[in-house]
């Protein structure tokens, strides 16, 4: 048998190996593509030659080809400074993510309906339906369609629906208020909105978000990203930022106009916000000078992100998303692993990964 085996992963890992290669290209490529289009559509100049080397240089000590300079040059357009130690997205989402998360959990482990079980005990939206595989599920027991729509119909809160699997971005994320709606229309609605979704999606109740982040922007709730690293020494938190939405917006979402403004150890806001074009501000739209936000118990937050990556070893370095209810307590909104930006923590916090920098791209080279 060992025989066997031994000839059969001779035979299989050259084909792996040729996979695992395709995989990072694709994800490089990928990347690349974002970047050229975000300079494109926000006309940013090029680097100067000295500044391509530099960058160049600086990536080849660490093991890294960097075979272009886009996302310098993104962040040198969006924040006005040329830093060398920026992490390029390509690089990220080819070689960082993929070698310190374990790819064979994507994407079950990254399914919304299951967080309810994966971080039992802590704060969450109030589920009302899961839809998963197109099965609906209340309370634990599968219902039929009808059931689930006249559950939804009977709702006195807003509803969050959303796909349970990949909504970055804000994508197709509705929220639902039963009270607008023509009493006549209201069945009909729900039922084309979920035949919208098809299958794997989660409805939940709208979370009523302390007055402290609702004063920043009511229509929205504005959540914190928080992105952490786990080693043998534990979970650390390496960039913790606040996504602030525009007026009128049911999201906070940064790829969709929203404000990015870095969060300091203390929970203090830092002075400047950005959006992703660059566009800087020291206040809200609704009048708010962020450097005078303090986040409600922010050390809990910081705790709760610990904790909850403990749960989940699988993944090394995870992106939250935490909003802090009307009782200024954390409450987890979603995990991300898969598809998680860098673009947000380095135009408001600078080069990801601070002190950790050298370890955890060692790793990645492994």
């Amino acid at each position: 048998m060992s025989i066997y085996i031994s000839i059969k992963q001779k035979l299989i890992n050259p084909f792996l190996s040729v996979r695992t290669k395709l995989l990072r290209f694709n994800m490089a490529a990928n990347a690349k593509n974002q970047g050229r289009e975000f300079v494109r559509k926000f006309n940013f100049d090029k680097l100067n030659k000295e500044e391509i080397k530099i960058a160049k240089a600086y990536w080849k000590s660490k093991g890294f080809k960097l075979d272009n300079t886009i996302w310098h040059q993104y962040y040198k357009g969006a924040t006005g400074n040329f830093v060398k130690e920026y992490v390029p997205h390509d690089i990220f989402s080819s070689h960082i993510a993929p070698s310190l998360n374990q790819k064979i959990q994507w994407p079950a482990l990254l399914d919304k309906n299951l967080s309810y079980n994966l971080f039992k005990g802590y704060n969450q939206p109030k589920l009302v339906i899961s839809n998963i595989n197109g099965f609906y599920f209340h309370n634990g027991e599968i219902i039929s369609e009808l059931e689930a729509v006249q559950i939804c119909s009977k709702s006195s809160s807003k509803l969050v629906v959303k796909p349970s699997i990949e909504s970055g971005g804000g994508f197709m994320v509705n929220v639902l208020s039963i009270q607008d709606i023509v009493e006549e229309e209201i069945v009909e609605h729900i039922i084309n909105m979920f035949k919208s979704y098809k299958r794997d999606f989660v409805v939940q109740e709208f979370v009523e978000q302390s007055p402290v982040m609702a004063k920043l922007n009511k229509s929205s709730l504005n959540t914190l990203r928080i992105m952490s690293y786990l080693n043998n020494g534990g979970v650390h938190i390496v960039s913790s930022v606040l996504r602030i939405g525009n007026a009128g917006k049911s999201t906070d979402n940064f790829a969709t106009g929203g404000v990015a403004c870095g969060v300091k150890n203390t929970g203090r806001l830092k002075e400047i916000g950005f959006i992703q074009d660059g566009t800087t501000l020291t206040k809200t739209t609704s009048g708010i000078v962020l450097k005078e936000v303090l986040i409600p118990n922010y050390n809990n937050v910081l705790k709760m992100v610990e904790l909850l990556h403990k749960r989940v070893p699988y993944f090394r370095i995870i992106s939250w998303d935490i909003g802090i209810d009307k009782n200024n307590d954390a409450i987890l909104i979603e995990y991300n692993t898969y598809n998680q930006s860098t673009k947000i923590h380095q135009i408001v916090n600078g080069p990801l990964f601070g002190t950790f920098t050298n370890e955890i791209l060692a790793e990645a080279r492994k």
